[in-house]
């Protein structure tokens, strides 16, 4: 007789077992179990052991003897009620011990030989009442109570009969005393791999670049010129490009699928913060700037939040020194401090910002002019001079000029004073003194506090109106260190404009120069009369598109950048020189349409044949991030609570911790779950309310952004972006591993060879390998997890979504080889 024929007997000859007493369950079903189908041999098995006058029931040791599972046994008629909200078709599952010890009888037996286990040293313990088999960790983790931990759940003797491999690999005597099989599979969350593999790390091509436009340096030198900031003093580039536009009135920003505006957080609505509208005179922004500077003590700083990106040194440059309203023309002397090559040391920045407001604040050069004149502004301090240490002396003197010189020398070199008397003038010309701090966020953190403590001093010294931009989460930091304790004015938040609609402008702007340059191949290396019409056709194109909402250009744009203008044309720039998009073949096509995969391309990897997550904009969804105790679906199944949670939330935003906590309560993977919000953050697909732009202690609220869901809705499933990431991921499959490897080095030689058709092919297989892998994982975590009938199959959805596209991709890679 087999050993599922022994089930298959023990099952008919006692089929009211629930009638059996302790004795008989033990007799005739457990030690039946133990020794005739897991084998263990009873010169290991010692039973009715007495530990401090209890009894325990089994104890199975390992071969030095020590106890590795100590078994209790209880009558049939002690009934383990165990939770009904997991699949019930299963006949074993992973449930937290916190969980099943609610029913009385299990939390008693549980107690009781977890006593047994801590007497005689042993970790594992297991409660029987023949039927149902419960085996534990009564341990901690260096994460988890023991009560937190999974507890393996045989519901039924049809465990046996019907489990027969994972029943023997689990508790049979070889599995558990030559393969440890008990502590790699009891109290853990996930199954344990040893080993991660890296496929990338054998492709020798892998950081190859990518060379195939030849449009490429012209383009290059069209971006760096037109497709950055704005230059200060070139009115007609401002005049043309800015965008005043903030997305108020843009339908796609309003939509909750669509670009989730750049708007006040919870957080900084609470701190007082206001938005404005950027219209000519500044909104209230400029509102308040006009109202202080008619005031006599100024004594003032003024904040300009905004994110990463969102082009507040534009907005204030424009407002200040091109659009500059009538009555701060009249008003007021305008300084910009520009911090961007400031030193990086806090012993010389202080003392260099003086010296840069001296000489932005001294517009008539007085301390280059006469001596007089000089004299003349510290006429105060001079008279005091006179009557102190120059009384008895002529002023043709040798002493008499060796004092005045001494005079002079002391006083200019008095950077704070010298500014003092600069501001003075100004004010007995009914001028109030405005100072703008430009690019104050460029320094590390610690040197944004000292400038802003520098732009306090500064504004009580000289009575003046100091105006600084900000990113919101220097505002956190530095107000939970004290930095702005002394700051109360409320802050005005900038919202960025519609990213369209900026490119839009700098790509019609670069056409009007292109057609009035007299020598395009000096400027811009473009040769010929038929390479500027490819390459304005091109722009046109790329404009036509734009405009249209629904593009995949103008979509991926608004969404991937979340407000950050400085992104955006990061993006672009590196779309439109990008060796993976062909110039000439799309200028020759007036409505030519981009195609989802020849925008997420360019945009993923503009310059390297394959994806590295570290060198792109674009994060990988399925990379373990946690090593070996790691998921690829945790970056989808945060994203996916997130939506979720946004949809039931007027502001989007959740408690971070308690996000966390449920993440980790459903699937143990707390850390994972943590690294993934990181990169997320960085990246921008997820955002916080005090705008932190890493994931730590002090993240209070997150929400998922429009690029986080542009990623979960339109990413994350395409054939080109898994095609991409797969070689990028890291895998517990070392034969899988190895055939990505292989197909990367393959690819790359049909990448040289321009065989169009064969990579296609051999792209396809990689995605269907790569599924099929994904599909396992999966399916081996709904176990693991116990993961019910309402948890999506994201492996599933990847399936139905790539069968329906490969055969699309094959067609149009047969076209392009025609």
């Amino acid at each position: 007789m087999n050993e599922i024929d022994l089930i298959k007997k023990i099952k008919s000859d006692y089929p009211n077992a629930s009638q059996l007493n302790e004795a008989e369950t033990r007799f005739k079903i457990i030690d039946e179990i133990l020794e005739k189908y897991l084998k263990w041999p009873k010169v290991d098995t010692c039973v009715e052991f007495f530990v401090d006058g209890n009894r325990a029931d089994y104890i199975l040791k390992n071969k030095a003897n020590k106890p590795i599972l100590i078994v209790e046994s209880k009558k049939q008629g002690v009934y383990f009620d165990l939770p009904l909200t997991f699949n019930s078709s299963k006949n074993f599952q992973k449930i937290s011990i916190d969980k099943l010890i609610s029913n009385e009888n299990i939390k008693e037996a549980i107690n009781q030989v977890k006593e047994y286990c801590e007497d005689l040293l042993c970790q594992y313990g297991a409660i029987t009442n023949g039927d149902v088999w419960i085996i534990f960790k009564i341990t901690p983790t260096n994460q988890k109570p023991w009560k937190k931990l999974p507890a393996f759940v045989i519901k039924n003797l049809n465990f046996f009969e019907q489990d027969y491999t994972t029943a023997i690999n689990l508790l049979g005597y070889t599995s558990m005393v030559e393969y440890n099989s008990i502590a790699t599979n009891i109290g853990v969350n996930k199954k344990s791999y040893t080993e991660v593999f890296f496929p990338k790390q054998q492709i020798a091509s892998y950081d190859s670049p990518v060379n195939s436009n030849k449009y490429a340096g012209s383009l290059s030198s069209l971006s760096r010129k037109y497709l950055g900031p704005i230059p200060f003093s070139d009115k007609e580039f401002m005049r043309k490009c800015y965008v005043s536009n903030k997305g108020h009135y843009d339908e796609l920003q309003k939509n909750v699928l669509g670009f989730l505006n750049d708007s006040l957080t919870p957080y900084f609505k609470n701190q007082g913060f206001r938005e404005f509208t950027d219209d000519k005179a500044g909104g209230a922004f400029g509102t308040n700037i006009v109202r202080t500077i008619r005031q006599e003590n100024l004594d003032n700083v003024m904040i300009l939040f905004g994110g990463r990106g969102s082009g507040k040194s534009t907005f204030l440059k424009r407002f200040l020194f091109h659009v500059r309203p009538v009555e701060i023309d009249i008003h007021s002397e305008i300084a910009l401090i520009d911090l961007i090559d400031s030193a990086q040391t806090s012993d010389t920045l202080t003392t260099e910002i003086w010296e840069k407001v001296k000489l932005g604040i001294d517009k008539d050069q007085i301390i280059n002019s006469s001596r007089e004149e000089i004299l003349k502004l510290f006429s105060n301090e001079f008279e005091i001079y006179q009557k102190q240490l120059l009384v008895g002396l002529t002023p043709n003197s040798e002493d008499y000029q060796r004092l005045v010189r001494t005079f002079l020398s002391d006083n200019i070199n008095n950077t704070k004073l010298f500014c003092e008397k600069l501001s003075l003038k100004l004010k007995s010309k009914n001028k109030g003194l405005i100072i703008f701090l430009d690019n104050m966020d460029q320094l590390n953190p610690d040197l944004q506090d000292l400038s802003y403590l520098t732009a306090i001093e500064i504004a009580k010294k000289l009575s003046c109106l100091v105006i600084i931009s900000m990113r919101e989460e220097r505002f956190y930091i530095a107000k939970t260190k004290g930095a702005l304790d002394a700051y109360h004015t409320p802050g005005y938040h900038l919202s960025a404009p519609v990213i369209p609609e900026v490119i839009i402008k700098r790509l019609a702007y670069i056409i009007e120069i292109l057609k009035y340059t007299e020598d395009p191949d000096l400027e811009y290396g473009i040769k010929t009369g038929g390479d500027l019409n490819t390459i304005t056709n091109f722009l046109n194109i790329c404009i036509y598109q734009l405009k249209n909402k629904d593009s995949h250009l103008s979509r991926f744009l608004r969404f991937a950048t979340h407000g950050d203008v400085r992104q955006a044309l990061d993006f672009f720039r590196g779309f439109i020189s990008s060796g993976y998009t062909n110039v000439v073949e799309i200028s020759q096509h007036r409505f030519w349409t981009f195609q989802i995969h020849q925008v997420i391309k360019p945009m993923m990897i503009p310059d390297r044949i394959f994806y590295d997550e570290k060198l792109s904009r674009v994060p990988n969804l399925y990379r373990l991030r946690n090593d070996n105790n790691s998921s690829h679906f945790t970056g989808l199944r945060i994203l996916n609570l997130l939506m979720q949670k946004f949809t039931s939330n007027p502001s989007g935003f959740i408690d971070s911790k308690l996000f966390v906590q449920e993440f980790e309560e459903k699937y143990y993977l707390k850390d994972d779950c943590e690294r993934h919000l990181d990169v997320f953050m960085i990246k921008g697909i997820v955002e916080s309310s005090n705008r932190l732009e890493t994931y730590n202690e002090n993240t209070d609220q997150i929400k998922i952004t429009a690029y986080g869901h542009y990623v979960f809705d339109t990413l994350a499933f395409n054939f080109a972006y898994l095609d991409l990431v797969s070689l990028d991921c890291g895998v517990f499959n070392e034969e899988l591993s190895n055939y990505l490897s292989k197909s990367g080095n393959t690819e790359s030689k049909y990448k040289q060879d321009n065989n169009i058709i064969d990579r296609m092919q051999l792209r396809i297989e990689r995605v269907e390998h790569f599924i099929e892998y994904l599909e396992e994982q999966e399916t081996e975590e709904f176990d693991h997890f116990n993961l019910d009938a309402t948890e999506i199959k994201f492996a599933q959805k990847m399936r139905y979504a790539f069968d329906e596209e490969k055969n699309r991709v094959i067609e149009s890679a047969k076209r392009n080889n025609n």
